[in-house]
């Protein structure tokens, strides 16, 4: 075969794939919440306790890593990597304060 022909759709059967199992995951996602939510109700519960801070959390960790790949850059040395993990690390320990200090109020 001739791998000019063949190159490109290999490329577009893998964006199809990427781009469907994306929708499935959100799918799930989507679905799986509102189960969870009509069996709170059922139960007589509120169904607000099915909230979670789960994006919080991942922003505060990608942002604390984001940051330290920014000091890591401008420190010299290899330390990059290094400094994005202790960042990370930090972005989890700010969280958790944030987490204990809003169940201290509630």
């Amino acid at each position: 075969m001739n791998n000019q022909v063949v190159s490109p759709f290999f490329f577009v059967l893998l964006v199809v794939l990427v781009l469907l199992t994306i929708f499935g995951m959100v799918y799930l996602y989507i679905t799986s919440k509102t189960k969870e939510r009509l069996a709170l109700i059922e139960k007589g519960m509120d169904p607000n306790l099915a909230k979670s801070d789960f994006w919080v959390q991942v922003g505060i960790i990608g942002g604390g890593a984001a940051l330290g790949l920014i000091a890591g850059d401008i420190m010299p040395g290899k330390y990059g990597p290094l400094v994005a993990i202790i960042f990370a690390g930090a972005g989890l320990v700010v969280y958790n304060m944030m987490r204990k200090s809003n169940a201290r109020r509630n």
